[in-house]
């Protein structure tokens, strides 16, 4: 019980929250949110002004931000864009390793390879969607329910830290201003 807590605290937790800082500080900087508005509210007013995580608003944000605002948002919409990262990385290592020769690699650019590629893409988002089937397949653990909420700590902690983060920088900036 308490390895599989470690586990998850190395292998869940500190790479959940190291990206849920990322997105939200990153989120803040770019101007999607404001310091108005708490993380877990961001996506669930579609037609909130102070908040442009939102899917009305999902074509001006940067890929990562719209991956994670398509998968819902907030934590399970964070899980499933890394979950969909990862498996997408996955792959090309995969692929990287199995190249044997250039005609692997001018495979790669006839229609067929294209419409699998697309496929493997729509079934990568359906995989990612459902992470909490994929991962207990992938994670060698009897206590899932600790890594889920080892995780969610770690996105709590994450968007928690951004937001300071993100206030004490715009205040040091106010300051130098001045």
């Amino acid at each position: 019980m308490i390895f599989d807590a470690l586990k998850a605290i190395v292998f869940a937790g500190i790479p959940v929250g190291v990206c849920s800082f990322l997105m939200v500080y990153y989120a803040y900087y770019k101007g999607y949110l404001s310091r108005d508005v708490e993380i877990r509210h961001a996506f669930k007013n579609k037609d909130d002004d102070k908040s442009l995580l939102a899917k009305k608003h999902k074509k001006k944000l940067l890929f990562l931000h719209s991956k994670w605002v398509a998968f819902g948002g907030g934590f399970y919409g964070l899980i499933a864009m890394l979950t969909f990262v990862v498996i997408e990385l996955l792959q090309i290592v995969n692929f990287l390793l199995s190249v044997t020769s250039w005609k692997d690699i001018t495979a790669l650019f006839s229609i067929k390879a294209f419409i699998a590629m697309f496929i493997d893409s729509i079934m990568n988002m359906l995989k990612a969607a459902v992470w909490f089937i994929y991962w207990p397949n992938k994670i060698s653990s009897g206590n899932f329910l600790i890594w889920i909420l080892i995780a969610y700590l770690g996105y709590r902690l994450g968007a928690m830290f951004a937001k300071k983060y993100a206030i004490a920088k715009e205040y040091a900036t106010a300051q130098q201003a001045k």
